[in-house]
């Protein structure tokens, strides 16, 4: 290296250790601001607003409330460290926030202003309302659940048992059950009223997880990438779908039918999941089209396989039924290739975000799909179209 070189050299290493040094005397607002996480989304009962929250636990959090028609930015709400969780009561008056401070907020939908604030020894990764709206349930990482008495502002039940933090909590449609799910201790199925333990849905680390509308299955999506459909009746795992990275969080809309699950990955996949059993023509086409994977000619075998997986998650059924039970060794051997491809690969996946997903919401007539990302975003989907027709920053 010549005399030259070594001065360029010296002077473009002191420049970088002068920007350096720069860079860590300039005050925060100096700098380039990183986008601030959307944990968490939901709309309200009717459809009309739209709420997001942001911040991790070393952040501020907001929770934005927005008009999903005009994407007008309602009101926003600051708490003094991350919001993890959102929802709105069932007549839309209150929303209800899960904090990683160690409190529950109660919000006046209408203006934003504080209701209530229910106090917890530590964050709050969890809130659902009860259907009728008087109660409302918490997820605390000190590894309990509490049943509040909203009237009163006192716990009602305490449900304990998990072993680790528990990150989620809903009810069933009825109000009569719980489900919690706790990380490695999987997910809990409670008694609302009186706080028992009745079932245990074990799989890998569990961040999430739902009922089904009609209350007779629950869903979790786990950290090693799968879903997984669970009869709240037996316990018996009755499906589950894979393919996707790590799952953050899930949402299930019976209106779309279909389930949406964001992982660590940037993209939602969307499997299908209709919950109706078929019957009348629709079961008498799956079943002809079964009889056909056992056709002399390989063309007509392909042919059909593809038609099943068109069908979606309506042949599951029968499939799962014709891989045990059909007489040819053809028919069983596809049946179960045809399954395992359905319950393997996502329908649809949506691709727009920049970095990982955390939140995910449908809007109550399945045709908006709400996400939330790492990369400060939300994005609005049309779920007949698959495609981005809104992108909201919260705060702005």
């Amino acid at each position: 290296m010549n005399r030259t070189h070594i001065l360029s050299y010296r002077r473009t290493a002191r420049g970088h250790l002068a920007l350096c040094l720069l860079a860590l005397l300039l005050p925060d607002c100096a700098r380039a601001a990183d986008p601030v996480s959307v944990r968490a989304v939901a709309f309200s009962p009717d459809g009309k607003l739209l709420a997001a929250t942001t911040g991790e636990p070393n952040q501020a959090g907001t929770v934005s409330l927005w008009e999903v028609a005009k994407r007008k930015l309602l009101w926003q709400h600051a708490e003094q460290q991350g919001i993890p969780a959102v929802a709105f009561s069932p007549d839309g008056q209150t929303l209800a926030l899960g904090s990683y401070g160690s409190d529950a907020t109660l919000l006046d939908v209408a203006g934003g202003q504080p209701r209530a604030t229910l106090h917890h020894p530590k964050e709050v990764r969890g809130v659902a309302f009860s259907p009728d709206g008087q109660r409302l349930a918490t997820a605390c990482w000190d590894k309990q659940v509490r049943v509040w008495d909203l009237a009163a502002g006192t716990v009602k039940v305490t449900c304990t048992g998990h072993r680790d933090r528990i990150f989620t909590v809903a009810f069933s449609a009825d109000g009569k059950h719980l489900l919690s799910v706790g990380g490695a201790d999987g997910a809990k199925l409670w008694d609302a009223a009186t706080g028992a333990e009745k079932r245990t849905f074990q799989h890998y680390y569990m961040p999430c997880g739902q009922f089904t509308p009609d209350g007779r299955s629950v869903i979790t999506g786990s950290y090693d990438g799968t879903t997984r459909l669970w009869s709240v009746e037996t316990g018996e795992l009755r499906i589950r779908f894979s393919g996707t990275g790590g799952v953050h969080q899930l949402a299930f809309c019976e209106a779309a039918q279909t389930l949406a699950v964001c992982g660590y990955g940037r993209d939602l996949s969307l499997f299908d999941l209709n919950l109706r059993a078929p019957e009348g023509k629709e079961l008498e086409r799956i079943r002809t089209l079964l009889a056909k994977l056992d056709d002399d000619s390989y063309e007509v075998r392909e042919a059909v396989s593809k038609q099943l997986l068109a069908v979606g998650f309506s042949a599951e059924p029968e499939l799962r039924k014709a891989m045990k039970d059909a007489k040819s060794a053809e028919v069983r051997i596809r049946s179960r290739r045809l399954r395992q491809e359905l319950l393997s690969k996502p329908r649809t996946s949506l691709r727009g975000h920049t970095d990982e997903v955390l939140g995910v919401a449908f809007s109550p007539n399945g045709k908006l799909l709400a996400s939330g990302s790492k990369d400060g975003t939300v994005r609005l989907w049309d779920t007949a179209s698959k495609q981005e027709v809104a992108r909201i920053v919260p705060g702005k």
